[in-house]
């Protein structure tokens, strides 16, 4: 996880809080982000990854919004 977010995510309470957490990565898969999300956001309701090799920034940031706009739904 980089550590921008292991930073957010000890400076804020998310206790209560649903996290929707999307990772994405050049190939080597999700390692321990998720375990790190949980360790660093004790309380929180960590729903299931959304998951994606972002091979190609478009093609990224078309799937991102897709699962987002289902997230709306």
């Amino acid at each position: 996880m980089p550590p921008p977010v292991r930073s957010f995510l000890k400076t804020h309470d998310l206790r209560g809080k649903t996290v929707r957490p999307f990772i994405t990565h050049g190939g080597y898969g999700v390692g321990s982000s998720p375990s790190v999300l949980t360790s660093h956001a004790p309380g929180a309701r960590i729903e299931k990854a959304f998951v994606m090799e972002a091979d190609q920034e478009r093609r990224t940031m078309n799937t991102v919004h897709g699962w987002l706009g289902q997230l709306r739904e």
